[in-house]
């Protein structure tokens, strides 16, 4: 499963999307929870060194990485029930924001002056919207699939599937 997440998360970032619209979000925060900090860290810089060889990197990479640091954190040390654990994508989203864009303020494109600050986070806020929505479905998408595979596992394992005494086997009579 790690494996696949990993590339899940490659091919989010390198296929046509909305801007900041990715799993990548979703990914940490669910690697987060589930795995330890050190294999959650690992999955979720594999993803971003693999995917930016492609896209590139700029001055502002290192934040963005130290950004999605934040959603395995909160994650991993927020209490494991789901209702509070449903904030971390909100939570991340929110620290993202202010690490990767005050990197891209430190990275010059814009004056290093508290007016030219003000103006990198204005500028961020239509990008804001795409990331909250990619990280609350992915997160979301990330906890049912592994619901999912679990429920069939559990079903196999019983000797049923779907109702059946057997797992239905397609053939022609």
């Amino acid at each position: 499963m790690y494996y696949l997440l990993i590339i899940i998360g490659v091919v989010s970032r390198l296929v046509p999307h909305p801007a900041n619209f990715t799993a990548l979000g979703g990914l940490s925060v669910f690697a987060g929870h589930r795995f330890t900090l050190l294999k959650a860290a690992f999955l979720t810089l594999v993803v971003m060194v693999i995917s930016d060889i492609f896209l590139g990197f700029s001055p502002a990479t290192p934040y963005v990485y130290f950004g999605f640091a934040g959603y395995i954190l909160l994650a991993h040390f927020l209490p494991k029930k789901w209702y509070i654990l449903a904030g971390a994508p909100l939570l991340g989203s929110i620290w993202f924001f202010l690490i990767s864009n005050f990197g891209v303020w430190l990275g010059g494109w814009y004056p290093h002056t508290l007016a030219g600050l003000f103006a990198c986070f204005v500028a961020a806020i239509p990008f804001y919207r795409n990331t909250v929505l990619g990280d609350v479905a992915f997160t979301i998408a990330f906890f049912a699939i592994e619901a999912i595979y679990i429920k069939i596992l559990a079903t196999k394992k019983e000797g049923k599937w779907l109702g059946f005494s057997r797992v239905p086997i397609l053939t022609k009579k």
